[in-house]
């Protein structure tokens, strides 16, 4: 809707970039506040998140290139415009996600345990993420006539784009034909993981139930908003895109690894109690 916020001379500074340093921004505070709340020095949630940022950054737009391979193709300078948009959450997360694991591993810290200090700022940076997709026009769901809303042509946003190259508007056009505002929703779900996060909190039963819950809750939000989603990706089975079954791969795996803490923290607490 706002692709750009304002510009200095010739230089424009993008609300999607805007966005997503805001949501790093809130979510170290979060985690380094968490992490105190733990017992845990914060200042170890600083050099973690250069890690999971450099993660995220690269990982989203390694994974954003791979699905758009045809734009990128005819003009790879464009692969190093990050303020322009083009993150897939996805890949970035798992980079990440591998990167803060080593990072974790290599200095001895209790592994879940940080997972479960970050989770809710995952929720939390994933929803201000998502309201930079909407501003910047990416994203975006399918077309609908009665839920949609209408994109304006006003600095060529990704969704007017698309449609001009698959011949749904014409080069005149001043709005986009109305799609799904999926943004909005995926954003809306973040705040609610969020929420359920930190209600959680209180009711945490070992470490890495936080963290999984979140895998959980995040995988399911997910899968079903990629039904209203338009999406690029080819459809493997019983009309379900990739993301959709990494998706119902994400959720089985936190469910076995729930089960699995699950039951350990339960040996530790007998061992305890006959010592």
């Amino acid at each position: 809707m706002h692709r750009i916020l304002f510009s200095i001379g010739s230089f424009y500074i993008y609300s999607y970039g805007v966005m997503i340093a805001l949501a790093f921004i809130v979510g170290i505070l979060l985690a380094m506040k968490e992490a105190k709340r733990k017992g845990e020095n914060p200042e170890r949630i600083v050099d973690l998140s250069l890690f999971v940022i450099l993660g995220g950054i690269i990982g989203g737009r390694v994974g954003h290139v791979i699905l758009h391979l045809d734009y990128y193709a005819q003009n790879w300078i464009r692969i190093f415009y990050f303020r322009q948009g083009g993150l897939a959450f996805l890949s970035g997360f798992i980079l990440a996600f591998l990167l803060g694991s080593w990072y974790v591993k290599h200095h001895k810290l209790p592994f879940w345990k940080y997972t479960d200090i970050a989770a809710p700022s995952i929720a939390l940076g994933l929803a201000i993420a998502r309201i930079g997709c909407f501003l910047n026009g990416c994203c975006f769901g399918v077309v609908s006539e009665k839920y949609g809303i209408r994109f304006p042509s006003l600095h060529q946003p990704p969704v007017y784009l698309r449609q001009l190259t698959d011949g749904l508007i014409t080069s005149s056009s001043s709005h986009t034909l109305p799609v799904i505002p999926t943004q909005l929703y995926s954003s809306l779900k973040g705040f609610l993981i969020f929420l359920i996060l930190i209600w959680l909190q209180k009711k945490e039963r070992y470490d890495g139930f936080l963290f999984l819950s979140f895998l959980l809750f995040y995988s399911m939000g997910r899968f079903i908003v990629e039904f209203f989603r338009f999406s690029e990706e080819d459809y493997l089975f019983y009309n379900l895109n990739l993301t959709q079954i990494f998706c119902l791969g994400s959720f089985c795996l936190a469910l076995i690894l729930m089960n699995l803490l699950k039951r350990r923290g339960q040996g530790i607490r007998k061992d305890i109690k006959e010592i």
